[in-house]
């Protein structure tokens, strides 16, 4: 190109060049263009890591399969718009689309995309022959990425995983866990135990569990909760204010759930005042770690502690910032969830048009999500608030 420029006039090089940089500029604006029309095809939300599971594995080793997920979640971190969900959350999404721990049956990837609002799901697999692999896919609404990865060592199979997610991505993330919980198979058990509703067994094998490790931060909060779900408020709160100082030392995201499950004995003691003051902190905690979901669960329980205690302008407050983080996680339950509590509020304080508006938005996330076990009560409430603004009218 340069050649040819040497061979015209002065004018007619000046204008050359001036074309060739427009080329250059256009060019250049193009790519930019495209590269990020292509990542805005991954809508924020966040990131399910399903269980790795080993094709040499029978179902009494299972648990390995979740304990291999949380390494991976681990080493992958959080992000701001595509937060990363604990391998406990990921188990709750699960079994909202029906596949519950050791049930067999092949995970409805439709259903948990639908139930969750997830942007990523990561599935994966690893196989010894012919040699150490690891397959994987990256799925989302838009695209599909797969591809096998080989390594010397699971370790490096994962890490090459983690790599892979990240560049798939093109986020920033940051380490928010110090430890992994699920290295004991007694708290899959118990977990599995508890989606079945076999609760004795469950605390057994929780208790069972922080025989050989105390200091396992997941297993002592699914104990309380247990104990919270059976009025055994003081053995709950013996069990969390230990835990609690311990989370302060090095675990904010723990601690966040901890103070959380706190604030619900302070609640269910009618301590109003202390249950919020534990949901403030639990705030912060989630906040600082971008754990969006569980922000908007903090929310919408300081939300119904507001009202609660008659403080409406503040309890509106909290149901709106609990849509809002829920819908930045992506999780469509926890937005219906914070909708329908602001328009019952709105309700209380006749406020009918601004509850008409709060639950339509509810009943097209349902209707578009297919979510049929709020499909009930989102409807019943839609009717209870058209009766009430055709008797006003």
């Amino acid at each position: 190109m340069f050649a040819f420029i040497e061979k015209l006039s002065h004018t007619q090089r000046k204008y050359a060049l001036i074309l060739g940089s427009i080329s250059l500029f256009l060019g250049a604006l193009l790519l930019w263009s495209l590269s990020g029309s292509q990542q805005a095809k991954l809508a924020n939300g966040a990131i399910i890591v399903l269980p790795i599971k080993q094709q040499t594995e029978s179902n009494s080793t299972n648990w390995q399969a979740y304990a291999r997920m949380e390494k991976v979640i681990n080493q992958l971190g959080t992000s701001a718009n595509y937060p990363v969900l604990l391998t406990e959350d990921v188990i709750a999404m699960l079994s909202q689309a029906s596949s519950f721990i050791d049930d067999g049956q092949a995970i409805d990837l439709n259903r948990l995309f639908n139930v969750s609002g997830a942007a990523l799901v990561v599935e994966s697999s690893i196989s010894t022959t012919p040699q150490l692999q690891l397959s994987y896919r990256l799925l989302n609404t838009e695209k599909i990425k797969q591809g096998v990865i080989k390594a010397e060592s699971i370790d490096a199979l994962q890490q090459a995983l983690v790599d892979t997610i990240e560049q798939f991505v093109d986020s920033h993330y940051t380490q928010t866990a110090s430890r992994e919980w699920f290295s004991e198979p007694q708290l899959i058990a118990a977990l599995r135990q508890i989606q079945y509703r076999e609760l004795a067994q469950a605390e057994s094998s929780l208790k069972q569990l922080l025989d050989s490790d105390p200091t396992n931060l997941t297993a002592i909060r699914l104990l309380a909760q247990l104990h919270i779900d059976a009025e055994e408020l003081n053995s709950a709160e013996q069990l969390l204010i230990p835990a609690i100082k311990q989370a302060e030392q090095n675990n904010k995201r723990q601690l966040a759930r901890l103070r959380l499950t706190l604030a619900q004995v302070k609640l269910d003691n009618e301590q109003l005042e202390l249950a919020i003051s534990e949901l403030s902190q639990a705030r912060a905690l989630a906040a600082n770690t971008q754990d969006w979901l569980y922000l908007g669960y903090i929310s919408n329980w300081s939300g119904h502690i507001y009202q609660r205690l008659n403080r409406y302008n503040k309890a509106r407050a909290q149901y709106q910032y609990a849509f809002e983080y829920q819908n930045k996680s992506g999780y469509p339950s926890g937005q219906v969830a914070a909708l329908n509590n602001l328009a019952r509020l709105e309700i209380i304080e006749h406020n009918y048009s601004a509850a008409y508006k709060a639950v339509k938005q509810s009943v097209a996330i349902v209707t578009q999500r297919k979510l049929t076990h709020l499909h009930e009560e989102t409807f019943t409430l839609l009717t209870k608030i058209e009766n009430k603004l055709q008797r006003i009218r």
